[in-house]
């Protein structure tokens, strides 16, 4: 089975995520599959007909250049768009209130947050008074909030992208950017990450009860 086409309360796992960005204004969509994952397309083309999909395959050797790779394809056409994990389940109406505030501070980038931690590597976010992201990971003090799967990103931002190979993780790049740049910090209510047989249910209980799409 592939990750993102688990299927928790009647949808896969990509399907709740598109569904949530369409929600926030999406207008495009880029998804980026390993060579594997050649029915993720089949499957979201079915069912989303009027939904304007780029379909990227890649095999990339780390989460960073996954997420590299995304940012500067999107970068070429946009100003600024909206990257997640095929596995965030974030309510609807957080991924607007995400990509409204991310706006609003006129950063650079931005990173979602939760105080709902059930990670087993979590990475936590400090914030100073404005809403701006002021220690990742272990730059962190405070362990409040944890990042959980989407982010922010500003063409200036993608042009500024180091290569591939300069990060061996996403996080590492993150907390990189949030020592050097204006990152904006926005705190979303409960989220969930599906990494493991196990989160299933906890996903299928959070989807069926707690949201409202």
């Amino acid at each position: 089975m592939l990750k993102p086409l688990a299927v928790v309360a009647g949808k896969p796992l990509i399907h709740w995520v598109v569904e949530g960005l369409r929600f926030a204004g999406a207008k495009k969509i880029t998804v980026l599959t390993n060579s594997r994952g050649g029915a993720v397309a089949t499957s979201l083309k079915a069912t989303y007909p009027g939904t304007d999909f780029d379909f990227v395959t890649a095999d990339t050797a780390s989460s960073f250049e996954s997420f590299r790779l995304v940012a500067l394809r999107m970068a070429e056409s946009d100003e600024d768009f909206v990257i997640s994990t095929t596995d965030a389940l974030i309510k609807h109406e957080d991924m607007a209130k995400f990509v409204l505030e991310c706006r609003a501070s006129r950063a650079e980038a931005g990173l979602a947050l939760t105080t709902f931690v059930d990670d087993e590597k979590p990475l936590w976010a400090d914030l100073d008074e404005v809403g701006l992201v002021r220690g990742l990971g272990s730059d962190a003090k405070t362990r409040r909030f944890v990042t959980c799967g989407l982010y922010y990103m500003t063409r200036a931002a993608a042009s500024r992208l180091p290569a591939a190979a300069a990060h061996g993780r996403l996080r590492d790049y993150l907390s990189t950017l949030a020592a050097e740049a204006r990152v904006a910090g926005v705190v979303l209510s409960k989220s969930l990450d599906v990494d493991r047989p196990a989160d299933l249910a906890a996903a299928e209980s959070f989807l069926t009860t707690e949201t409202k799409s």
